[in-house]
């Protein structure tokens, strides 16, 4: 079972930027473990850790409402989950968190420094660029981010492409773009921010707003 979502800052983080929203991915394999990918900490670093059934199906996290925005389960989810797990492990754009077992029997945490770009809450790379990475390089895995995501859009150099609900294709540079799909309807990407309007179900999408009218279905 693979699962794509959402939710919220929580109030530690300074208060311009707790409009925005946090993805991550949750993978269950084929014996029952959890597994959650996503970039957390401080320093930032991809995190690829166990977690238990209770915390995948949790309503809230960081005292925030958790937004599914994507759900794969039966024979179809097994090959997602091991390439998800396979680029999680091959990106070094972020840097690494790890936990290695010392000579005391017990584990150390250590996160190892990116050799490549750095992490940039606004207006990217950060964490929702990393899981749109994975999402744009995953078949059979297509969610659109919260529009209040920011870095969901956030292009290495100049970007046209598909986008990562897998339904349209948008062009991006650093600081503005443009997305066009019939998941996430028409969008204008402007310095990291999304604007736009859903076809189906209708919805108008503001920064810093929640979604306007129907709730996004799960396709």
């Amino acid at each position: 079972m693979v699962t794509v979502s959402s939710c919220r800052l929580p109030d530690s983080m300074p208060w311009y930027s707790r409009f925005a929203h946090h993805a991550w991915i949750d993978l269950r394999d084929e014996v029952g473990v959890w597994t959650r990918v996503e970039i957390l900490g401080f320093p930032f670093s991809v995190h690829v850790e166990g977690i238990s059934e209770a915390d995948a199906f949790a309503a809230r996290r960081f005292d925030r409402d958790v937004h599914l925005l994507k759900t794969v389960s039966g024979p179809q989810a097994a090959p997602i989950v091991a390439r998800v797990l396979e680029l999680a492990e091959a990106c070094e754009d972020y840097g690494r968190f790890v936990l290695e077992w010392n000579e005391e029997g017990g584990f150390v945490a250590q996160v190892i420094p990116p050799p490549g770009r750095d992490y940039r809450r606004w207006p990217g790379p950060n964490s929702n660029t990393f899981v749109a990475w994975i999402l744009e390089r995953t078949p059979g895995l297509h969610a659109e981010l919260h529009h209040n995501a920011v870095g969901k859009d956030f292009p290495e150099g100049f970007r046209v492409g598909r986008t990562s609900a897998g339904y349209g294709f948008e062009a991006e540079l650093a600081w503005v773009g443009f997305g066009l799909g019939l998941s996430q309807g028409v969008e204008l990407h402007l310095l990291g921010m999304t604007a736009g309007l859903d076809f189906w179900p209708p919805a108008l999408k503001l920064p810093g707003l929640p979604r306007i009218g129907f709730a996004a279905t799960n396709l």
